[in-house]
């Protein structure tokens, strides 16, 4: 389908994956009349923007910090009657020495800062805008190289120590530039642009991200946890989901899950009030289908293209963890950098720590998994919180990721985002997600609201 043209209004769109993206869509699809059937293969919503709750206090498991340049999640808090909150403080924690140690300054000093402003407007200027494509050629150089080549070093001492920590890999290797730079404009560094208004400069969600993918969930027609898609067929009619029984379901804006089987009508759906399904497989049958997941992770469901399985060989992730645990002696309230270099993240190394509230002992911890299991990274994790004092006391959660969905420098400098953007539409398929938008809850919200905005306003 071209960029350009528009469905008939009305249509019925199947969303596979029911994180941040997949929420986002449905809920602008049927804000613009449009209907959406939006299936989860976890027990519940949200993915990575999941919240946890323990002795009463809910811990988000992985995106948490927002910043200025959040003007998506912001809006969305407006809509849904909910507060912000500002963040802990941040801190970084020298892992070797034992010690809070103060961030670099250097970017922010120097001219640096005015520096990497004018190589923006002359040669990315678009970097602030929904998805990648628009930068990925220009920045496809490891990010090391860039840096050095336009005399910014400053940058990666300034920021990238949270970047790393936040699961996007080191700026010693291959990693194009692209990310890297994305990463620093949703922390705020670009000028120009909009900025939230009424919330702290750095805010979170009061009451847990969970919470707000929870009210948006509520709104919707017809979401489904615990679904296992079978396969996925495209034609020129229309696409087929078929899926396996029993479903836990979420319909009709209630927000209370029913374990209800999925049988019925071809990707019919009842209300809440609506009668039980019979047990059996199911078969839904959609306009349109929207992918939220990586092309690499939703291949062997799908009818693909050869240019679909091509695309999907070359995406990389990267190994990261959230460990949600009890531990003593710790720093109280804050988010800890802990610096570390490529070598000893793919160790297993943990990169940070967060403290959420004053006087509990839950931590929130983000490890490089480095390809080991659960009890080998819990080890690790034990003796690198010893280092800077602190004693593990109990695991209660460990969430593997495969994170950050990205493509190497050679593909980026082949026009490979290009190529993502030509498919988007073709075999009435859209992709949404980290992959065309970038690991970020604001890059992920912008993206699937900017696919729905391009391609679904009735005509």
């Amino acid at each position: 389908m071209d960029q350009q043209a528009r469905p008939a209004g009305g249509r019925t769109v199947c969303v596979v994956g029911a994180g941040a993206a997949g929420l986002t869509v449905a809920h602008e699809l049927e804000r613009l009349g449009h209907r959406a059937v939006v299936l989860e293969s976890a027990g519940d919503i949200a993915g990575k923007a999941a919240s946890a709750e323990v002795d009463g206090h809910v811990y988000d498991l992985g995106a948490h910090i927002c910043t200025m340049r959040y003007v998506e999640v912001a809006a969305l808090l407006d809509e849904l009657g909910l507060e912000s909150e500002p963040i802990t403080p941040i801190h970084v924690h020298d892992l070797h020495g034992g010690r809070i140690v103060p961030s670099d300054p250097a970017f922010f000093q120097r001219g640096s800062m005015e520096r990497y402003l004018s190589v923006r407007r002359e040669e990315f200027p678009d970097l602030g805008r929904p998805g990648l494509a628009h930068s990925a050629a220009v920045l496809a150089r490891p990010a090391g190289e860039w840096l050095r080549e336009h005399g910014l070093t400053s940058m990666a001492g300034t920021l990238g120590p949270g970047y790393s920590s936040c699961g996007y890999g080191f700026l010693t290797g291959d990693l194009p530039a692209l990310y890297f730079l994305k990463y620093a404009e949703m922390a705020g560094v670009s000028e120009g642009g909009r900025w939230v208004r009424g919330h702290p400069v750095l805010f979170t969600v009061k009451g847990g991200l969970g919470l707000l993918w929870r009210r948006v969930a509520e709104r919707l027609t017809d979401v489904r946890t615990g679904v296992r898609v079978d396969s996925i067929e495209r034609g020129p009619e229309g696409v087929t989901v078929r899926v396996r029984p029993g479903e836990t379901r979420r319909e009709g804006g209630s927000g209370e899950e029913q374990d209800t089987a999925a049988g019925g009508a071809p990707g019919a759906a009842e209300g809440a009030s609506g009668p039980a399904r019979d047990a059996g497989p199911e078969e839904i049958v959609a306009d349109d289908l929207v992918l939220t997941v990586a092309l690499d992770r939703v291949l062997p469901l799908l009818d693909a293209t050869e240019d679909e399985r091509d695309l999907a060989s070359r995406v990389r992730t990267i190994d990261y963890r959230t460990v949600l645990c009890r531990a003593s002696d710790l720093p109280p309230e804050g988010f800890y950098i802990l610096p570390s270099t490529a070598e000893e993240a793919a160790g297993g190394r943990c990169v940070a720590y967060h403290s959420r509230y004053a006087g509990q002992d839950v931590y929130t911890c983000y490890c490089y998994g480095g390809g080991l299991g659960p009890a080998a990274l819990v080890e690790v994790l034990r003796g690198d919180l010893a280092q800077v004092g602190g004693v593990l006391r109990e695991v209660l959660r460990v969430e593997p990721w495969a994170y950050m969905p990205h493509f190497g420098g050679e593909d980026l400098a082949a026009g490979i985002y290009d190529r993502v953007e030509a498919l988007q539409g073709r075999n009435r398929t859209y992709q949404v997600g980290s992959l065309p938008a970038f690991e970020l809850l604001e890059s992920n919200i912008a993206y699937a609201r900017d696919i729905v905005h391009r391609f679904f306003i009735p005509s």
